[in-house]
């Protein structure tokens, strides 16, 4: 269970575990809760609701750049193998160097959005150390860094009274 995070915009801007968005919460007074679970936890003085959306009372500049993981490459690419359009799920999920890694100086020049492709383990290894070219095969569409909200697709239906239909363009991840 997860806790949402909005902007002063009611963009989201975070997602935190909900002990995090407990303690959150209690102590952060720029956040004021919005929306609780039907959960509570107790301690040995207190019964404590926990958070399912919080909003940040002031604006907050979310950063330009995104890190790069394979999780964030499987959620922009919807977890389907961009080879051979197979569904994944954690046991065949991979993700694939469009140009090897072998061919760059550095292997950070390797770790970029527009060369990481979410595939599955039977078309990484058929691949092998080669372009999509010499191999003989096609990318369903070509990568490139994503410019909305990974997570919120994820998300309890307690969300989608802030953050609108949970495929929301502004929200879902575009590719």
């Amino acid at each position: 269970m997860q806790t949402l995070i909005l902007n002063l915009d009611f963009s989201p801007l975070s997602i935190v575990p909900w002990h995090r968005g407990l303690i959150l919460s209690l102590n952060n007074k720029n956040l004021r809760v919005l929306e609780y679970y039907d959960l509570t936890v107790g301690s040995e003085n207190d019964i404590f609701e926990v958070p399912a959306v919080m909003l940040y009372q002031k604006f907050v500049r979310p950063p330009k750049k995104r890190t790069i993981s394979k999780h964030y490459v499987l959620l922009r690419d919807k977890m389907v193998c961009q080879y051979c359009s197979k569904k994944l799920d954690d046991l065949t999920s991979s993700v694939d160097h469009v140009i090897p890694v072998s061919r760059f100086k550095y292997k950070q020049e390797a770790n970029t959005w527009d060369n990481l492709v979410a595939c599955c383990k039977t078309c990484n290894t058929k691949k092998r150390n080669r372009t999509p070219k010499e191999a003989g095969m096609a990318l369903l569409r070509e990568p490139r860094q994503p410019n909305g909200f990974l997570h919120i697709q994820t998300g309890p239906d307690i969300w989608s009274n802030y953050v609108g239909s949970m495929q929301d363009s502004r929200l879902a991840v575009e590719t």
